[in-house]
C-alpha cells in the first residue's frame, strides 16, 4: 500500500488521512487484483474483504469498481486540474498546460509510474475498464475547456478552449501509449522527454500538407 508520506497529506485532519490511507488501500489491491485475477473475474466482494472495509465503505469512497481500478490515471488528471485551477496562464496557452501537465507529473508519488504503467495495460484487458477510462477522459477535458474559457474569459460558444483541452489530452495519450508499451522504460524522465516531444509535434502536424509532403 502506498504510504501517506508527503507534506500535504500530513497537514491533513487525522480523519482525512484515514480516508486517504483506505481509498489508497483500495487501489492498490484493486491493481493488484484484477492484474492477477481479471477485471471481471473479481468480485467487488473480494475486494473488500482483503482490505476489510466494508461494501459501503467502498462506495463511499469510490463511485464504481472501474474508478477504483484506474486511480493512477484519476490521480493525473485531479492534480492536472487542480494545478490549472491554481496557475496564473501568460505566453502561449498551450505551451502552459505542457508545463503544467510536466510539473504534475514531476510530482506524483515515487510509486505512481509504475502504477500507471499497470493501470493502463490493465484497461487493455477488459472492454469495460476502456469504456470508462474513455467516458473520465471526455470528463476531464470537458472541465479543462470549462477552466481555460473562464480563465480566459472566452465568450461561451469559443472553440478554441475544447481544442487546446483536446490537443493537451491527445499530446498526453501519444507520449504516454508509447512508454507503457515499454513497460515504463526509461522512467519518469522518458515520460517527460516524451510529453514535450508530443506537444512540440503540435505546430508541424498543423501545417502538414499534401504539397509539402513533409
Amino acid at each position: 500500500m502506498a504510504s501517506v508520506s508527503s507534506a500535504a497529506d500530513r497537514s491533513l485532519p487525522l480523519r482525512e488521512r484515514k480516508k486517504l490511507r483506505t481509498r489508497r488501500a483500495l487501489a492498490d489491491a484493486a491493481l493488484r487484483m484484477f492484474t492477477e485475477k481479471g477485471f471481471d473475474a473479481t468480485t467487488l466482494e473480494e475486494l473488500v474483504d482483503v482490505v476489510e472495509v466494508s461494501k459501503s465503505t467502498f462506495f463511499r469512497t469510490f463511485p464504481a469498481k472501474e474508478a477504483a481500478a484506474i486511480e493512477a490515471e484519476v490521480e493525473l488528471w485531479s492534480a492536472y486540474l487542480t494545478a490549472l485551477r491554481d496557475h496564473t496562464l501568460s505566453g502561449v496557452v498551450l505551451t502552459e498546460m505542457k508545463d503544467i501537465l510536466c510539473g504534475v507529473v514531476t510530482g506524483l508519488d515515487a510509486d505512481w509510474p509504475d502504477r500507471y504503467v499497470a493501470t493502463r495495460r490493465l484497461v487493455l484487458t477488459a472492454p469495460t475498464l476502456m469504456a470508462y477510462t474513455a467516458h473520465h477522459r471526455a470528463d476531464i477535458q470537458q472541465q479543462i475547456s470549462d477552466r481555460l474559457a473562464d480563465k480566459l474569459e472566452l465568450p461561451v460558444g469559443d472553440l478554441r478552449p475544447q481544442v487546446l483541452a483536446e490537443l493537451t489530452t491527445t499530446a498526453w495519450t501519444i507520449a504516454a501509449r508509447a512508454w507503457v508499451r515499454t513497460g515504463g522504460q526509461g522512467g519518469r524522465q522518458f515520460l517527460l522527454e516524451s510529453v514535450e516531444h508530443a506537444f512540440q509535434t503540435i505546430p508541424a502536424s498543423l501545417e502538414l500538407s499534401v504539397q509539402t509532403g513533409r
